[in-house]
């Protein structure tokens, strides 16, 4: 009979049950999860004394693991205000904090760090200051390129201590006491995306979309080793930040997902995309304006794919004359997607874009035919008070009216149903523009989701599609 120990929790078995066990298979034998086991009268070595070390080492590594990588808190990557005195060029403040890596390892800041990127050894660097890989320092203040800031549990050995000898004619030595657990902060390149073409007068932002969608659209990222945990990927212009991404990288930790994958379907990488996007058009609008240029532009200019949901500049949005008609016109998205314009209750776009995320991104970078069977909702946010009011004023066309498009993109044949009659399209009256002029308002942004396709139902009996 096997004897029960450690509280009822582990049985011991006998060395007939492992044997037994071997020859059956039913026992499986893991060579890492081995430790010394004491008795009185046992020599006790330092070799043993690291092995019970490196067991526990490893078990905790395995509980991180089960854990799921990333940040467990803070760790947010910033750049110093133009104001601050330890403000350069390749200034970052990395706030304190803690995540574990790939590898199940614990990193820890307990303190926010200001440091120069040029102080800092990238990671192949790092295995050659640890000795892990024989590879040339590279010129840090001439860098450029793309570089993952990551962090990296390392040890060290430190506060000497007297060594008694271990033989009669051996003699009093100093040995390190004592392994010291640190994190090392470093830089790891990262290979530019093939999508990006070198030259373009939009160098920086093209690369950042195109980074965007190989790893949030394709799902291919740049394999980064599993003893690093990425916070922010960074461009580098000869030593100079050219911009800092933390959502690229980074993610929050939490088990993996393990249901059907369609589309993003891991959590956390839909909530990367969506706030690097967000992320990168609050950048893109605001260096518009102070350039003095109309926030109105094509989302295919500076990104090369959409999470399904998010948030689009309403500047995008206005009324086109058309002979003696109005009508509202968008430029924002693709011209061939079927663009409708609603408002919404701003207390539920939150579960509005709950329930859009779990849709594929939209791909800028399709030829335009690939856009007939998509549709977006373009939302504009009002209170709720405001958006029983609005209703009242749009009555014909609250809460979906249709965007109308520009009539030059639609086919041959669509031109002519629509000259013959066969395709209506609904125009608000002026009244109902200076409507929805007025719920827009001064507002800078508004929210589109990504619509779900109607199925098609078949009729067996007569075999129509409706």
């Amino acid at each position: 009979m096997p004897n029960y120990a450690q509280g009822d929790t582990r049985i011991t078995l006998s060395q007939t049950d492992v044997i037994a066990g071997q020859n059956n298979g039913s026992l499986v034998i893991d060579s890492q999860r081995t430790r010394p086991y004491w008795f009185d009268g046992r020599f006790l070595a330092a070799r043993d004394l690291e092995r019970e070390q490196d067991y526990f080492l490893q078990r905790q590594a395995d509980l991180g693991q089960a854990a799921g990588f990333g940040v467990i808190h803070g760790l947010w990557v910033d750049t110093p205000a133009p104001n601050d005195p330890n403000a350069g060029a390749d200034t970052v403040i990395i706030r304190a904090g803690q995540g574990l890596t790939p590898a199940g390892e614990l990193v820890l800041l307990p303190n926010d760090i200001t440091i120069s990127l040029s102080d800092l050894p990238d990671e192949q660097n790092l295995d050659a200051q640890f000795n892990l890989a024989p590879l040339p320092n590279t010129p840090a203040r001439t860098r450029s390129g793309v570089y993952v800031l990551a962090l990296r549990p390392v040890e060290f050995t430190a506060n000497p201590i007297s060594s008694y000898p271990t033989s009669i004619q051996g003699t009093r030595t100093t040995h390190d006491g004592d392994i010291v657990e640190a994190t090392a902060i470093a830089l790891v390149p990262y290979p530019s995306p093939i999508s990006w073409t070198r030259g373009s007068a939009q160098d920086a932002s093209q690369m950042r979309a195109a980074l965007a969608r190989q790893i949030f659209l394709n799902a291919n990222p740049s394999q980064l080793s599993d003893a690093l945990l990425p916070l922010a990927m960074i461009n580098l212009q000869r030593g100079v930040i050219s911009w800092v991404d933390p959502y690229l990288v980074r993610r929050d930790s939490g088990p993996e997902y393990s249901g059907l994958r369609l589309g993003l379907a891991d959590p956390a990488t839909q909530q990367a995309f969506l706030m690097q996007y967000d992320s990168q058009l609050q950048q893109t609008v605001s260096n518009r304006i102070t350039s003095g240029l109309s926030p109105s532009f094509a989302a295919a200019d500076f990104f090369q794919a959409l999470p399904p949901a998010g948030r689009f500049p309403l500047a995008s949005l206005g009324i086109t004359s058309q002979g003696t008609s109005q009508t509202f016109s968008q430029a924002f998205f693709p011209q061939q997607i079927d663009v409708r314009l609603s408002v919404i209750p701003v207390d539920e776009i939150p579960a509005l874009i709950d329930d859009s995320m779990s849709l594929p991104p939209i791909d800028l970078t399709l030829p335009a035919n690939a856009y007939a069977d998509l549709s977006v909702f373009a939302l504009v946010p009002v209170s709720r008070s405001g958006f029983a009011a609005l209703k009242k004023s749009l009555p014909t066309l609250a809460p979906n009216p249709t965007v109308p498009q520009i009539l030059s993109f639609r086919t041959p044949f669509d031109l002519m149903r629509l000259y013959q009659g066969a395709i209506r399209i609904s125009l608000p009256t002026q009244n109902q523009n200076s409507a929805w002029l007025n719920a827009i308002g001064n507002q800078t942004y508004g929210f589109y989701i990504r619509c779900r396709s109607s199925p098609a139902y078949v009729s067996f009996s007569t075999g129509i599609v409706t």
